[in-house]
């Protein structure tokens, strides 16, 4: 299937995509904030730039969009792109395998890894940062 969009207005909506700060990942941090949890946001200093570090406790937070990371979830936020697969197909799958490496590397130095989805903190929020916060408390 072809774009039906041009290049150049392609090119601007797609440049309006954010990598951090995004609504999914502010939910998360103002509810965390609101009970006092205070942490590190994008902490470079980490493999893959976590989004939410508890340095003191060693934990680190992953927030992924379904369709940026492929999550295979059949929700609407996990569609495939069907526009230019030969470049989105392999780019998804690139992301999937840093992910996983980062994700070892922490695991590797004794950081507790926990990744939240888009669609799980859309659909039922309380319950999934119910498990942030249980590891915060241990």
């Amino acid at each position: 299937m072809a774009d039906t969009i041009t290049a150049e207005r392609r090119s601007e909506i797609m440049s309006h995509i954010k990598s951090k700060d995004t609504s999914i990942e502010l939910m998360v941090r103002r509810y965390l904030f609101a009970l006092g949890y205070r942490y590190r946001v994008n902490y470079k200093a980490l493999p893959g730039k976590p989004d939410i570090v508890f340095t003191k406790k060693k934990i680190a937070i992953f927030i992924h969009g379904c369709y940026w990371h492929g999550h295979d979830c059949g929700s609407r936020y996990a569609h495939s792109s069907q526009s230019n697969k030969a470049y989105w197909g392999p780019k998804i799958h690139r992301t999937q395998q840093r992910d996983q490496e980062h994700i070892a590397q922490l695991e590797a130095d004794g950081w507790k890894v926990i990744v939240l989805w888009e669609c799980q903190l859309k659909s039922n929020f309380e319950p999934n940062v119910a498990q942030v916060i249980a590891a915060i408390t241990q």
